[in-house]
């Protein structure tokens, strides 16, 4: 299925392109914790490893949708990454505060902040870089 590139969107900001990439990096980003949460359970893969793994998917949704994003703007490939990165960060930041029952630290947040937005940017980049 061919992705259809915002051309109306090419020479600025494209919302519904940093939309998609967001919704797809969530999914995916949720996806793939349950599957890490059914291997965690279901094999004796130490529970230490926890922290790798979560970064991991932060780091890779973050590539998954800023790639998309800036695939379907046309360009932009930073601007539309770091957009879906910071949203990213803004939808689990919410569900952190609603979920994590313990308290959230500055450092946490900052390292994830980091990973999203760097996943993003370089998401971007592929995606601008691969346009077919």
């Amino acid at each position: 299925m061919a992705m259809k590139t915002d051309k109306s969107a090419a020479g600025g900001f494209s919302l519904s392109a940093v939309g998609r990439g967001t919704l797809i990096g969530a999914v995916a980003s949720f996806g793939a914790t349950v599957l890490v949460a059914c291997l965690f359970y279901f094999t004796t893969v130490s529970e230490a490893l926890l922290p790798y793994f979560i970064s991991f998917i932060l780091f890779l949704s973050g590539v998954l949708g800023g790639s998309l994003a800036s695939k379907q703007a046309g360009g932009k490939g930073l601007i539309h990454g770091a957009g879906v990165g910071i949203a990213l960060f803004l939808i689990l930041w919410l569900v952190a505060a609603t979920v994590v029952p313990g308290p959230v630290t500055a450092q946490m947040l900052a390292q994830k902040f980091l990973l999203l937005l760097s996943g993003g940017a370089v998401g971007g980049f592929i995606g601008v870089a691969f346009l077919l």
